[in-house]
């Protein structure tokens, strides 16, 4: 996974990504941060699946956003037009055709299919507008307290759109100057330790949340191997952006 840009505009961004300790068990978790036309905008996902397709499929995605993301004014277009890409870029890596896509070049996607969430910060206003995509909800740090940012509408993961009939929705919330957004993959939550307990990610996040950003990403990032003794089970990424004051 490439470095994040470390400044997009007035946010500051760190990420952070753990491969699992074995090459059979790496997933597609992928992360990409772009300054668009419409203000920077932020995908994190991660494809269902292990070893190389789902590694191909993670790249065939963040591929379609770098497109899309500066082309497109909405940014529910962009998670729709990924949902649709993901039936096929994702399908045509595992090699499998559909005919429901009536092209051939598809392939059924209950097995396969990804998770995001798509941020993007107009410019201007202090706030971020979110689209959930069947993925573990974000943390917003305000002022110290750390709460999880919930979606009224829940979207359907990338690739099950039209299986689910569900259309991506954009959620507000306010990102004034200090403000932390924390984004991350299941493999932060579901990483388990030697007694097989979960890795507490809310719990842990007021502990650094005060702590500059970089300090902050670093720490959750010790304190996760601390938890599973340096062997995950799965790759985790993490991504935290901050609002910083205006010049």
């Amino acid at each position: 996974m490439h470095p994040l840009p470390r400044r997009l505009g007035a946010l500051a961004l760190r990420g952070v990504y753990l491969p699992a300790e074995s090459e059979a068990r790496i997933g597609g978790d992928f992360y990409e941060a772009l300054h668009t036309p419409f203000g920077p905008r932020v995908l994190m996902g991660d494809v269902r699946g292990k070893g190389l397709p789902a590694v191909g499929a993670s790249a065939a995605l963040l591929g379609a956003f770098r497109e899309l993301a500066h082309r497109e004014p909405s940014l529910t277009t962009v998670a729709e037009e990924l949902d649709e890409r993901a039936r096929r870029q994702i399908a045509a890596v595992d090699g499998t055709p559909d005919d429901r896509m009536g092209d051939g070049t598809g392939a059924l996607f209950t097995e396969r299919f990804a998770t995001a969430l798509l941020v993007e910060f107009p410019p201007g206003e202090d706030l971020a507008r979110i689209v959930h995509c069947g993925h573990p909800e974000p943390y917003v740090v305000h002022a110290g307290e750390v709460r999880p940012f919930e979606p009224e509408v829940p979207g359907a993961p990338l690739g099950l759109g039209d299986l689910l009939g569900a259309r991506p929705v954009a959620e507000t919330v306010p990102f004034v100057p200090g403000d932390r957004l924390v984004l991350y993959t299941d493999g932060f939550i579901e990483a388990r330790d030697r007694r097989g307990r979960f890795y507490d990610l809310a719990a842990h996040l007021p502990t650094h949340a005060a702590r500059p950003l970089e300090a902050m990403v670093t720490g959750l990032r010790r304190s996760l191997l601390h938890h599973v003794h340096g062997d995950l089970d799965d790759d985790a990424a993490l991504v935290a952006v901050e609002r910083l004051p205006e010049p």
